[in-house]
C-alpha cells in the first residue's frame, strides 16, 4: 500500500523500487556504471558542451533550440555532430557541424525539434551526443550520461494550495507527484515522472480524481508524495506538444520495449544516492493503466448497484504494454471502499476478478466509492475509482413487491376491459 504525508509534513521519498527486464534489446544506461570509471577515455579533449542559455524550447512554436560547443584543438577535427537521443537512447536526430574554422573554438549548433522523419517530437527530456571525429579517423563520443543524472532531488522548496502544487527545482529533473489518502489508497498521479527544467514551477489541477469521482484536495486526511531525481547534464526539455505524447510516438516508431540490466548500476555518484528509477525505461516508470468493472455476479453485465448482501464482481484488467511490464515483477491488487482498505491480492494478475459482498464488509446502504490500486514492487500505481450504490436487501423486497402489485394490477384492469 502506499503511504502519504499531509501537506504540512515534510515530503520524503517513499517509493522503493526496483527494477526489471523486457526484452533483448540493450539500453545505454547499462554500461553508464562500467564506463564512468574510464572517463578520460570518454571525456573527449577536442570538444565539450558549453552552458546553455536556456535548458527547454518548444517545437511546435517554430521555435530553435542553440547547442553550444567548444572545439578545444580545431586543428586536430575533421568532424563534429551531435546525436539527439530519446532518455531511452533512440537516436532521433543527427545534426552536423559541417563547417568550421581551424582559428574558432567555440561554434552553436541549432535544433529545430523535428525528428529524423521530419515530425515535432513530444513533450520530453532529450540527450545531445557529442561525437568528434580527428583527422587519424579517431571517433570519440561524449555522453553526459557517463557522469551525470540519476542523482536523487528531493531537498527543494514545496508549497501545496487549492488547485495548485508550487516548487522550484535546483537542477532539471525528472519528477513524480502523488495524491491519496494518508495510509491509505493512491487517488490520482498529478505528475508522472514528467521532466522539468531547474527552477520554478506551479502544477495546476482540478482537484479530482481522473475519474472525476473523488474531490481528493477536500479531504482531511489528504497527502501527497513528491520526489524526483536530476536529469543529465545537457539535456534538451521540450514542451506544449499536445498533438502526440512520447508513447504514442514510440509506439508509431515501432521502437521496442527497453531490457534494463542492473546488475552494474551506480548506487551513488558524489555522495548523491542515484535513484534505481534513472535505471528505468521511461513507460515502466509510468502509472500503468487500469480498467475495473463492477459486474453482477450471474448475467457478468456492468451494474452501478448492488443488494448489501448479494455477491458482485470486481473485474480488473491491465493494457496490454503495461502488463508485459508489470508481468515481469511481483504486484499486488488492493481494494478500498471510500478510502479504507478492505482486501487485496499480493501475487497479483489479469484480468483478476474479487467476488464479494458488500453487506459482509460492513458496507451500509447508500452511495460509496471503490478504489483499485495495482502497485507494482518497484514503484508504479494504477488506479481506478468507481461509485456505486447499496441497496438494503429489505429495501429490495419492497421494491420487488411493489413492482409485482403494479403489475397485478394492470393485469387486473386489463382483464375489467
Amino acid at each position: 500500500m502506499m503511504a502519504f504525508f499531509d501537506k504540512n509534513s515534510s515530503i520524503a521519498c517513499l517509493l522503493a523500487v526496483a527494477l526489471l527486464c523486457v526484452m533483448p534489446a540493450a539500453n545505454a544506461r547499462d554500461t553508464i556504471a562500467q564506463q564512468e570509471n574510464s572517463l578520460a577515455n570518454t571525456q573527449a579533449p577536442l570538444a565539450t558542451f558549453l552552458p546553455y542559455k536556456k535548458s527547454s524550447f518548444a517545437p511546435l512554436r517554430k521555435e530553435f533550440f542553440t547547442i553550444p560547443i567548444e572545439i578545444k584543438n580545431p586543428q586536430k577535427v575533421k568532424h563534429v555532430l551531435i546525436e539527439i537521443r530519446t532518455a531511452d537512447d533512440d537516436l532521433v536526430r543527427v545534426l552536423n557541424l559541417s563547417i568550421f574554422s581551424k582559428d574558432k573554438t567555440q561554434y552553436e549548433i541549432k535544433w529545430d525539434g523535428l525528428d529524423r522523419q521530419k515530425r515535432p517530437v513530444p513533450d520530453e527530456a532529450y540527450i545531445p551526443v557529442l561525437i568528434v571525429t580527428d583527422h587519424s579517423g579517431k571517433v570519440v563520443r561524449f555522453d553526459p550520461r557517463y557522469q551525470s543524472g540519476g542523482e536523487e532531488v528531493y531537498k527543494f522548496e514545496k508549497s501545496i494550495g487549492l488547485g495548485t502544487i508550487e516548487y522550484t527545482l535546483p537542477v532539471a529533473s525528472r519528477i513524480l507527484i502523488r495524491s491519496g489518502i494518508k495510509n491509505g489508497p493512491m487517488l490520482r498521479t498529478i505528475v508522472d515522472w514528467q521532466p522539468r527544467t531547474a527552477g520554478f514551477h506551479a502544477e495546476r489541477w482540478n482537484g479530482r480524481d481522473l475519474d472525476d469521482v473523488i474531490a481528493v484536495e477536500q479531504n482531511p486526511q489528504v497527502g501527497y508524495l513528491i520526489i524526483g531525481y536530476q536529469l543529465p547534464d545537457h539535456s534538451i526539455v521540450t514542451y506544449d506538444n499536445k498533438k502526440e505524447t512520447y508513447r504514442a510516438y514510440r509506439e508509431r516508431n515501432k521502437w521496442p520495449l527497453i531490457q534494463t540490466d542492473y546488475n552494474d548500476r551506480l548506487l551513488e555518484r558524489g555522495g548523491k544516492l542515484i535513484r534505481p528509477e534513472s535505471y528505468t525505461p521511461i513507460l515502466q516508470q509510468k502509472s500503468p493503466r487500469i480498467s475495473v468493472n463492477l459486474l453482477d455476479k450471474a448475467s457478468r453485465k456492468p451494474v452501478t448497484e448492488v443488494q448489501g448482501m448479494n455477491e458482485i464482481l470486481a473485474e480488473v484488467k491491465l493494457h496490454p504494454l503495461d502488463e508485459v511490464y508489470l508481468d515481469q515483477e511481483r504486484y499486488e491488487i488492493s481494494f478500498f471502499v471510500d478510502n479504507e482498505f478492505i482486501a487485496e491480492e499480493e501475487q497479483g494478475f489479469v484480468p483478476f476478478t474479487w467476488r464479494w459482498s458488500p453487506g459482509r464488509y460492513d458496507i451500509k446502504p447508500g452511495k460509496h466509492i471503490l478504489t483499485v490500486n495495482v502497485s507494482g514492487y518497484r514503484g508504479q500505481v494504477g488506479v481506478r475509482n468507481l461509485a456505486f450504490d447499496v441497496r438494503s436487501n429489505e429495501g429490495a423486497k419492497k421494491e420487488t413487491k411493489a413492482a409485482l402489485s403494479n403489475t397485478n394490477s394492470r393485469e387486473s384492469i386489463d382483464e375489467q376491459n
